[in-house]
């Protein structure tokens, strides 16, 4: 009996260091032909089976290594002391396997789906934090399920959670506001990556969407980093949805200019815009003599840009004024500035012209 019981042990040793050799060979074989594969990536090269040796070195190398255990466990009829801890220690490492290769698993499809030319990267980093709390969720369910296959009372430990779970959602409402918040922006999108935005007085650059909080480049060059929920709260201008800018300028001119230049103001104003060479596609909407100011007549003039990038808009900008200048001098129209005129009743001859800020009065 001593020697049956021996042999058993010898026998499920030795499947053990067998197995683990050939698996342990393989793995290496499986890494040094995926780092391979990964430098012909990198070349540009294809590597069609790059994602399934991964999977095999990851997921089908562990997987059959806890398959060889279980083998070898069924192999030995242990007593009952031994037999109680070789159940606790297969079920712990049957945990770890299987869980990690869920995870893995998970990892693989979702480096999968990016490798594709058609898919959107840069929701990549957006779902990295969303990949990682899943893997977290595995990893609890996975614990319990050990409790479970261990023999203590889940639903206790359930309770238990249930209770500490209230308590720390009253405790947490802030971070727990934040990921549910992180869901809003995942799902909505009212902005990613990369977008210029503007939410109360301040304005920058989205560099990383978290779990917890947003990370945002601003025009000052600081990194301010913002809390989920707070963002989703504010109002939120994103410009680079924007198709095109609409932009609205006002000039004033003498009230002594004359009638008919008054009259060629706006087809001037047109065909200057019509004329920007800094990008294609300025339209002007309209430009109009609109109102009798306190020391000009005002003309107010509506235009749009077919772009979303403010520097382009600016040089469009500083492109029409430029133009705008040389062409009143060359038609001898003024620009109004503030200024004010004073009558006097005993020897004035003439008005007195001053300039003055604010706005004029007349007065006699």
């Amino acid at each position: 009996m001593q020697t049956l019981l021996e042999w058993e042990y010898l026998k499920a040793l030795s499947v053990i260091v067998v197995g683990s050799l050939i698996l342990f060979l393989v793995n290496i074989i499986l890494k040094r032909r995926i780092r391979k594969m990964e430098a012909k990536k990198q070349e540009g090269k294809k590597t069609i089976n790059l994602n399934f040796m991964r999977f095999f070195q990851k997921i089908a190398v562990p997987l059959a290594f806890l398959g060889l255990l279980t083998v070898a466990v069924e192999m030995v009829a242990f007593d009952d002391q031994i037999q109680k801890i070789v159940k606790i220690s297969f079920s712990i490492i049957m945990t770890f396997i299987i869980v990690r290769s869920l995870n893995k698993t998970l990892e693989l499809a979702f480096a999968r789906y990016f490798d594709h030319d058609w898919a959107n990267h840069d929701r990549e980093k957006n779902l990295r934090p969303l990949l990682s709390l899943i893997k977290f969720i595995f990893w609890i369910i996975g614990i319990i399920f050990l409790m479970a296959n261990l023999g203590l009372d889940v639903s206790t430990a359930l309770a238990g959670l249930g209770v500490g779970g209230i308590a720390v959602a009253i405790a947490a409402q802030g971070i727990l506001g934040d990921l549910f918040s992180y869901l809003v922006i995942f799902f909505d999108k009212p902005f990613e990556l990369g977008d210029f935005i503007v939410f109360g007085d301040k304005a920058g650059v989205v560099e990383r969407i978290g779990i917890k909080s947003i990370r945002i480049r601003v025009l000052s060059g600081e990194l301010m980093i913002i809390a989920n929920s707070d963002l989703t709260a504010a109002r939120v201008h994103n410009y680079k949805q924007m198709l095109r800018r609409r932009v609205v300028f006002k000039i004033g001119v003498l009230y002594e200019t004359p009638a008919e230049k008054l009259e060629k103001i706006p087809t001037i104003i047109k065909d200057i815009i019509a004329s920007v060479q800094t990008i294609e596609g300025v339209i002007c909407d309209r430009s109009h003599f609109f109102a009798f100011g306190d020391f000009s007549l005002n003309f107010e003039t509506v235009y749009y840009v077919p772009t979303n990038d403010y520097n382009i808009y600016m040089d469009t900008q500083q492109e029409i004024y430029l133009k705008l200048v040389r062409a009143f001098k060359e038609e001898g129209i003024e620009f109004a500035y503030p200024t004010q005129l004073v009558y006097t009743k005993a020897g004035a001859s003439k008005p007195v012209e001053t300039e003055v800020v604010p706005p004029p009065q007349i007065t006699k």
